[in-house]
């Protein structure tokens, strides 16, 4: 390799990257944690290093030039790699000793997690969990956590996977609630009140499949956030998707038209890099998780 003509400043690459990504340079330095003037700064310098506009102002965001849109797949390439780079380097850290960052639904974070964290103080108290409650799924290549537990099979061949249990999920409801459903035929489905994620029709298409006379009205609320609508299922709202194991923690949750209702099978798996598997205080924290949500 020819070094003298290796001038290039990653970090400016880095911030190019960004502000393509996130669409404006406040949005940009949020992310990176640094100042808009910074970032803008180093901006400029690219675009003069390179003799080139990268950007052009729209309203209040920045979008990519033909010139940028034609250098954005290399610099994307290059975090690819600096991340691989990364992932490669922990993993030959043998240390049980800093942070390890999870990610996990807000039921799992509530009902299922503190028992864990918990045993981990005990074995590794030199480890640091940072906890990433979203329902949605992370990117581990990316870097956005280190361990992941799914309720789909992963795809992607760079991960390790390992399936750790099964769950099953009903339509549950205040009792109060359901029992006016108690020995009503399932036409009757057609006046419950339902809680659901969100304006996808997955929810319904499910119930109709079984023959539930279901339609859109019906949706009396829409929440993302799980222990909200748990809430409401325990306030008599209305019924939505509840797993068991959680809805046996509330005797006054009981489930509606059960004779009627195939339940969700959903699996559990603990997911993982391949690189960072190989990295102790990773390994300590996944088999910790394996062992106590196999429970």
């Amino acid at each position: 390799m020819n070094w003298q003509h290796t001038q290039f400043d990653w970090n400016r690459a880095r911030a190019f990257l960004a502000v393509a990504q996130e669409g404006s340079l406040t949005a940009a330095g949020r992310a990176l944690g640094m100042s808009q003037p910074t970032l803008g700064r180093q901006i400029s310098s690219l675009e003069h290093e390179l003799n080139l506009i990268l950007f052009e102002r729209v309203g209040k965001g920045l979008m990519l030039t033909d010139a940028g849109q034609h250098l954005y797949q290399y610099v994307e390439k290059m975090a690819e790699a600096a991340n691989d780079f990364a992932l490669a380097a922990q993993g030959q850290n043998n240390d049980v000793v800093g942070e390890v960052c999870i990610s996990l639904t807000e039921f799992d974070a509530f009902f299922k997690l503190p028992q864990c964290v918990e045993t981990l103080r005990q074995v590794a108290p030199n480890i640091q969990l940072e906890v990433l409650v979203s329902n949605d799924i992370s990117d581990l290549k990316r870097r956005e956590a280190d361990i992941a537990i799914r309720y789909q099979r992963p795809t992607q061949p760079d991960l390790i996977i390992k399936k750790i249990g099964t769950e099953q999920a009903f339509l549950y409801g205040h009792e109060d609630y359901v029992n006016h459903f108690k020995q009503a035929p399932i036409e009757k489905a057609a006046e419950l009140n339902l809680i659901g994620f969100d304006q996808s029709s997955q929810m319904q298409d499910y119930l109709e499949q079984l023959g539930w006379p279901i339609n859109q009205k019906q949706f009396v609320t829409l929440c993302k956030n799980q222990m909200v609508q748990l809430q409401l299922m325990r306030q008599g709202i209305g019924v939505g998707f509840l797993p068991d194991h959680i809805a046996k923690r509330y005797p006054e949750l009981k489930p509606v038209f059960p004779h009627a209702f195939d339940p969700i099978e959903l699996e559990i798996w603990l997911v993982c890099h391949t690189e960072l598997h190989t990295n102790k205080k990773v390994r300590v924290v996944f088999d910790c998780l394996a062992e106590h949500f196999a429970m």
